[in-house]
Order: structure tokens, then sequence, then C-alpha cells
């Protein structure tokens, strides 16, 4: 037996609450990790205090109330009601005036909307084969109610990809100690996000269902995952990088070969930064390469409230920081290793 939307959305939250458990039940790895302890390292072989700035709080997820659309509904009379029991549409009117019908979540409000879109379309041609004074104004009703619901939908849409309980904690709620594995699957969460893009028209044809969809995308969370991982490098590495600029150009290599210090400074160099930091890097320039299309698009989407694409602007500006600090570190080991001659490889 076919599963409902509810059955659906209930074991999706089941299974996410499952794996959240199991990643959460001991700390989970992040970069703030890494970056303390490699400034701890690089301070002990340099004999004096690193500090690290701490991490400003990140961007917070807009309110509901600023990101709430309201569509709006059709008011259907009692006699229209019952005319329309010669359709489809008529089962459609009375499974929303249910009392489930009106508390259904934002993705099985969106699929009603879909539904009834369809249906309308189908009793407008049933309708439009009558020829008496009754089914002329049922047409001409229809026809309104048709034009009103489609310039309704887009909003039905927005609901569905900003405040369904999935895209939230996608959005919201990192997981990072997914970032530091082999096996994130960055393109497949980039599918799952274009196929709730393509929602957006009501027509368009859907492989899977978009519970499973959003079960795919609140289970991973990988957009909070990599916009918390950046926005941390951003924060913290400039200070470490600024600190260090000065202590590596004066010590001593002299005549280009490199001193016992010198090599252990490459060797921390290695094992922190190269080996832990910049593979967590090549995830987060992964990330907004591949989404970088999609989250550019909901940026222009009038459809969506302005405090959501905000809050998108506000994460590519938090990533060209990262961009940055990155850059700025790496050249400034670059001419440390070459000043000493010594290559940013595995200690020997």
């Amino acid at each position: 037996m076919q599963e409902s939307g509810w059955q659906q959305r209930a074991r999706g939250m089941l299974y996410s609450l499952a794996l959240l458990v199991c990643i959460t039940a001991c700390s989970p790895h992040q970069v703030n990790d890494d970056i303390s302890e490699y400034s701890e390292r690089l301070g002990r072989v340099l004999d004096t205090e690193l500090t690290t700035a701490e991490v400003q709080p990140a961007i917070a997820y807009p309110q509901r109330e600023l990101l709430l659309s309201a569509p709006a509904q059709l008011d259907i009379n009692l006699t229209r009601f019952y005319q329309l029991q010669q359709c489809e549409l008529g089962n459609l009117v009375a499974e929303r005036n249910t009392a489930l019908g009106k508390i259904q979540h934002y993705s099985q409000r969106l699929v009603y909307e879909r539904q009834l879109l369809a249906a309308l379309a189908d009793c407008i041609t049933f309708v439009s084969q009558q020829n008496d004074e009754t089914a002329s104004e049922l047409l001409a009703a229809m026809e309104n109610w048709y034009v009103a619901k489609q310039a309704a939908y887009p909003e039905h849409w927005s609901n569905m990809l900003v405040l369904s309980d999935e895209t939230r904690s996608a959005f919201s709620r990192p997981q990072p100690a997914q970032l530091f594995t082999d096996t994130l699957d960055i393109a497949g969460q980039l599918t799952l996000f274009r196929q709730l893009d393509s929602y957006l028209s009501p027509g368009a044809d859907t492989e899977a269902s978009l519970e499973e969809q959003l079960q795919g995308i609140g289970a991973t969370r990988l957009p909070a995952s990599v916009w918390q991982a950046q926005h941390q490098i951003a924060t913290r590495l400039p200070t470490l990088t600024a600190q260090l600029d000065p202590l590596l150009a004066n010590t001593a290599c002299p005549d280009g070969s490199a001193t016992a210090q010198a090599n252990i400074l490459r060797n921390v160099f290695y094992l922190f930064f190269i080996e832990r930091i910049q593979p967590l890097g090549g995830h987060i320039n992964d990330f907004n390469y591949q989404f970088a299309p999609l989250l550019n698009k909901w940026r222009e989407e009038a459809a969506l409230p302005e405090s959501f694409r905000a809050f998108l602007t506000a994460q590519q500006a938090r990533f060209n920081a990262y961009q940055q600090a990155m850059q700025d570190h790496v050249k400034l080991w670059q001419r440390f290793l070459g000043r000493c001659h010594l290559s940013p490889t595995a200690p020997g």
C-alpha cells in the first residue's frame, strides 16, 4: 500500500532524528577544532602564544513571520460546490475543507495546489462541452479560479522551500562531521534541490515524490554545514595569518637552508592545514561552485521572500571572505617555504 504524505513525512523525520543522534553521540568534529590545535602547535614551535579570533555568530535564518507568504484562497459558495461534483475538482475542494486538509504541511499544500490546478483544467474542458446557461456561468467562474490559483501558486512553492521542516534544517542546522568524509555527495544533494526548484512550475513532471526529496535534504543538511565551516575559517584564520606573518619572516633559514625549527613548522603546516583544513576547503569550494547557479537563481526569484534572498546573499559574502582567508594563509606559507627551500610535503 502506498504511503500517504503524512506517513512519508513521519518516517523521514524519524530517520533524520536517528541520523542526528548517531552523528552527535560523540562531539562532532568541526574545523574550529583543527584551527585551535593548529594554532597551539605552531605557538609551541615558535615559543609564543598565538590567538585566533572568536567565531562571530552565524547568520541567523529568518524568522517564520519574515518568510511566510499568504496565498489568496478561493471562496466557493455552496451552489458552486454542488455543481463541481460532476468533476474530480469537487472531491479536491471537499478534501481541503476537512480538518486535516486545513493543517497540511507546506509540502502537502503545494502538492494539493498542483492537483487542484490540474483538476481545474480538466473540469474546464469538461464543462466547456456543455451548452446550457448554468454551465456557461460555472465555466466563467472556474476560468477565474484558474487564473487566481495560477497567480497564487508561486507563494505555495515559496512556503514549501523556505518553511518546510527539512529545508529549514538544511539551511540552518549544520552537521559539521560529514564534511570530513570522502563520501559527501554534493552532486546528489544538488539534484534534490534542483527538483525542489522545478516545482515552481505547476505542470513540471517530477520523478520522485516531494516528500522523499525533502527527506534526503533534511537528513544531510549540507548547505548549513558548509556555511558554518566557511564562516569559521573566514573569521578565525585571518587573525592567525596576521600573527604568523612576522614570526615566520623572522624564522632563520641561513643561506636558504632550513633549520630544525623551520622543518618542524613545515611539518605542522602539513599535518594540520594541508591534511585537515584544505580537504575541507575542497568540499566548501565544490559546494559553492556547484550550487552557485541555483542559489543565484533563488537570489533573483521574486516569489521568494526578501529575507531569504538576503540570507543567501550574506552566505555568498561569507564564501568570498573564506576564499580570501585561505588565499592569504597559503601565500604566507609559500613565502616562508620558498625562502627556506622547503616543500609542503608529508613529513619524512
